[in-house]
């Protein structure tokens, strides 16, 4: 259906990378359905069958048909970590001639990777892509998917309970100028950075994303075109409220699937988290924002010319507790007894904590994502792209029903064991008691 919005993207040469992700698929199937672009050049490694393989297994029959006979999908095989994403020097000139958006959504998120290796697979091919998109003549935006917990450090500099981040780069040094040349030299040479170093973050990650955008915008800067990068920050990313269907996820990259998974089946008798607020149960939140709403904000901010930084946020009125969250786990958990909750006021990264806390390390603060830009786009919307692109959660049990999420639960639980080479009628037996058997 045509909005005011999307003609925007009427004809249009849309690049998008990581179009098998989460949020990638979700991206290209809001383009299909809703915008009538030219043309959807997709960056995949391993070619069209990974694609549509991906694509199979997450979507309905009657949304695959619908992609795979589309015209307007163009897939070109590359990898991100090899020099010029693996493409050759006529396929990156035939792109930069028509793109005219580039959608960057591809990155590594697991957590566990060390600073090395999320330079590999986070910033090199970031600053590559950028490259690229600077020589096309007709580039409108290179849109840059970071996070907002890329300022978790933010949370260590200060003794509050509430961590507000604004939408804006908050510098790692203090004698101000453009460092991120000389990080990246470090990064690369020594495998860290001062920076890295004095600053706390939980994961090598969200350093990771938080240099890409100070790199990207100096970048950007240095060739006079700041105008033409949107850098935007999800925060903990969720299934969908609407599309591609209700509860749509992809297995282990809803982090707060997994969060819950974990708990459910744990075996442990006391979780240590760690905290230093008096009442964390009650104080502590997590930002958890429906893939489809950031899909919504990403594409509303492009058909009103927004740039710099923009945050795609459950905020204030759509974040969820940890009293809530951990209330819902326990009403799925079938293990007969419940752990008790211990909170410990350390470094996140202490070893007297749990597994599950040192996995999910930010359980046991709460940030406060600055959500303004978002409203002087929803001003200038039609009454009838508001109801098309959604861009808000009206409270956390809009993407709070566990109960919805329980078949996710379900998968990550059965994998686990699996790779744990548990013999297969423990699993079942497992699968059958420990997680309610009807969906």
């Amino acid at each position: 259906m045509a909005t005011s919005s999307t003609e925007h993207f009427r004809g249009k040469y849309i690049f998008i990378t990581g179009a098998t992700g989460f949020l990638g698929l979700a991206l290209v199937v809001k383009l299909l359905f809703e915008a009538d672009c030219q043309q959807l050049t997709l960056l995949v490694r391993g070619g069209e069958d990974h694609l549509f393989s991906q694509y199979r297994d997450a979507l309905s029959p009657a949304q695959y048909q619908f992609i795979f006979e589309s015209k307007k999908i163009k897939i070109v095989a590359g990898d991100l970590t090899l020099p010029r994403l693996g493409l050759s020097k006529d396929t990156i000139a035939e792109l930069q001639c028509s793109t005219q958006v580039i959608v960057h959504s591809a990155s590594s998120i697991n957590l566990r990777k060390s600073l090395p290796e999320v330079a590999i697979s986070i910033v090199d091919p970031s600053l590559a892509l950028a490259q690229i998109a600077l020589e096309c003549p007709h580039l409108e935006r290179l849109v840059y998917i970071s996070t907002a917990y890329a300022n978790t450090h933010l949370h260590m500099l200060h003794s509050g309970t509430e961590t507000f981040v604004s939408e804006q780069i908050h510098p790692l040094r203090s004698s101000g100028g453009d460092s991120t040349a000389f990080e990246i030299e470090d990064l690369h040479a020594a495998g860290t950075t001062p920076e890295y170093r004095f600053h706390n973050f939980p994961f090598p990650y969200a350093y990771a994303k938080h240099l890409t955008e100070r790199a990207l915008l100096s970048l950007f800067a240095q060739r006079r075109k700041s105008d033409k990068l949107l850098i935007v920050r999800p925060s903990i990313i969720g299934p969908a409220l609407r599309d591609p269907y209700p509860y749509y996820e992809i297995r282990g990259s809803a982090p707060a699937t997994s969060w819950l998974a974990a708990v459910v089946t744990s075996p442990s008798v006391r979780i240590n988290f760690c905290s230093r607020f008096t009442d964390p149960a009650r104080q502590s939140n997590i930002d958890e924002v429906p893939v489809d709403v950031v899909v919504n904000r990403i594409l509303m901010h492009l058909s009103h010319h927004s740039s710099g930084v923009v945050h795609a946020v459950a905020g204030q009125r759509g974040r969820r507790s940890f009293e809530n969250m951990w209330a819902k786990a326990m009403t799925e958990r079938r293990i007969p007894w419940r752990p008790s909750i211990g909170w410990r006021n350390v470094d996140w990264s202490d070893e007297g904590l749990h597994p599950i806390a040192k996995a999910f390390k930010i359980v046991g603060t709460s940030f406060l994502f600055e959500d303004v830009r978002v409203y002087d786009v929803w001003k200038k919307m039609s009454d009838a792209d508001k109801v098309a692109f959604p861009l808000f959660l009206e409270s956390p049990e809009q993407s709070g029903d566990v109960c919805r999420r329980r078949e996710d639960v379900r998968r990550q639980v059965e994998r686990f064991f699996r790779k744990k080479k548990w013999p297969g009628f423990v699993v079942g037996f497992l699968m059958h008691n420990l997680i309610h058997a009807k969906v």
